[in-house]
């Protein structure tokens, strides 16, 4: 109690100006239309940046979870209803691919046999020989190792890898293939010489493989060379998969697999 009667007697002159100041500005702000404006104009000011900066941080971490809850309602509707796509040829594949959601783990880039792991294995029912796609349906890669809990992909970007595509605008397939170099270009060989290509002619799966719904966006062709010693044409495609991120993708099985197997042995 000493203590506090001589701080009060210490600083009693500062005491009673800040006291008077605050009297003063509260009887003017009570009594002033204007000052009372400017007063709430400041607080909501503020009180609006600083909603702006904490939103935009909150809104960043709860991308993860709206990404991964679109995923999900994606998946459930593209099991509900099937992927249907129709090239110009008029093939369709309907409900018998299943779709799976699944992250990508890690992935590699600079390597002559590029691989990604991804968080889905045999206990999720994955197998070898599935198809892996990116989030908007881009072919990324097959399923060529699983273990319980994870899967290795054998990208596009690998020099074993040898998947189908089709020129959307002729229905004419070749084999999508890499040579090393850079992680966004591959090889289209084996197109027919009376095949008319042109650059910008997008490039999509085809079911030939049993291993993807035909119509999956694969690449775009950049560049066409004649192949004079096989009679045919070879395009450069630039791949809509970016495989420098780590995200989300889909498995796609197909249930009708072994049965159309069955029916192409002698």
């Amino acid at each position: 109690m000493r203590n506090v009667l001589r701080f009060i007697i210490r600083y009693r002159i500062i005491s009673t100006l800040i006291f008077f100041q605050v009297l003063g500005l509260t009887k003017t702000y009570t009594s002033s239309a204007i000052h009372q404006s400017i007063f709430w104009d400041q607080v909501l000011n503020f009180q609006g940046k600083w909603n702006k900066v904490t939103d935009s941080w909150r809104g960043y971490f709860q991308l993860k979870n709206i990404n991964e809850s679109l995923q999900k309602e994606n998946l459930i509707l593209r099991n509900q209803i099937g992927p249907i796509y129709i090239d110009s040829k008029g093939f369709n594949d309907t409900i018998q691919f299943r779709w799976i959601d699944g992250q990508v783990l890690y992935s590699s880039i600079h390597l002559k046999n590029n691989y990604l792991i991804i968080n889905k294995g045999r206990i999720d029912k994955i197998s070898v020989g599935d198809g892996v796609l990116g989030i908007q349906g881009e072919v990324m890669g097959i399923i060529d190792k699983t273990s319980d809990h994870f899967s290795r992909v054998l990208p596009i970007i690998n020099s074993e890898s040898r998947i189908s595509g089709i020129v959307k605008k002729s229905g004419h397939f070749g084999t999508i293939i890499w040579r090393g170099g850079a992680s966004n270009r591959v090889k289209m060989i084996d197109l027919p010489f009376e095949t008319t290509l042109l650059p910008g002619d997008t490039i999509i799966s085809d079911s030939r493989s049993n291993i993807f719904p035909t119509g999956m966006p694969i690449g775009y062709i950049s560049e066409i060379i004649s192949d004079s010693a096989n009679q045919s044409q070879i395009a450069t495609l630039e791949i809509f998969v970016d495989y420098a991120k780590i995200q989300p993708i889909y498995i796609v099985k197909n249930h009708l697999k072994s049965e159309f197997e069955k029916l192409r042995k002698p």
